[in-house]
């Protein structure tokens, strides 16, 4: 009896437990760690500024989704080895609440309200916040290897506050 009592109570277990171990499916990570970079030259000053100007409230047209003219930065990649053919850019910072894909602007008192970045590749398509879209920059080993971007404020609501406007992100640059 004993003995039926636990093996009724194993069978019980394996059932529960297979239970709440069930998948719809698996996913496997697969990259790599790899010892070679290109040298980042960001210009003199870390973290880069890149000037998106005093920009008129009026520009946003009191609509939401309406963007200022877009600005162009550039980074260099340069020693970069053979090996590596193309490079990826992540941007991460503070997403905007209204709109994740966008960089929030910075909460200090008197700061603009109502507006966000965009961050744009080089032919000028959104590149969101924490994303590495499939823009990919070529590199050539010995040479200065510019990766263009663009940013441009971005109204989030239709009433867009005056006051500052800066923001920060980082950036990781991933190779192929």
């Amino acid at each position: 009896m004993k003995r039926n009592v636990f093996n009724a109570v194993i069978t019980t277990a394996a059932l529960l437990s297979s239970a709440a171990y069930a998948a719809d499916g698996a996913v496997k990570f697969a990259g790599e760690v790899i010892d070679e970079q290109c040298t980042v030259d960001i210009g003199g000053a870390s973290p880069m500024e890149v000037p998106l100007g005093r920009v008129s409230k009026a520009v946003f047209k009191a609509t939401a989704g309406t963007d200022a003219s877009t600005t162009k930065f550039t980074i260099i990649l340069k020693d970069c080895p053979a090996t590596l053919t193309n490079a990826k850019v992540k941007f991460e910072g503070a997403p905007d609440p209204t709109d994740t894909a966008l960089l929030a602007i910075d909460a200090v008192t008197g700061a603009a309200t109502g507006v966000a970045i965009k961050l744009m590749t080089a032919d000028k398509a959104q590149l969101g916040l924490h994303q590495t879209n499939s823009y990919s920059y070529a590199l050539e080993s010995g040479k200065e290897n510019k990766l263009d971007f663009y940013a441009a404020y971005r109204s989030t609501s239709a009433t867009v506050g005056v006051g500052p406007a800066n923001a920060v992100a980082n950036f990781t640059i991933n190779y192929d």
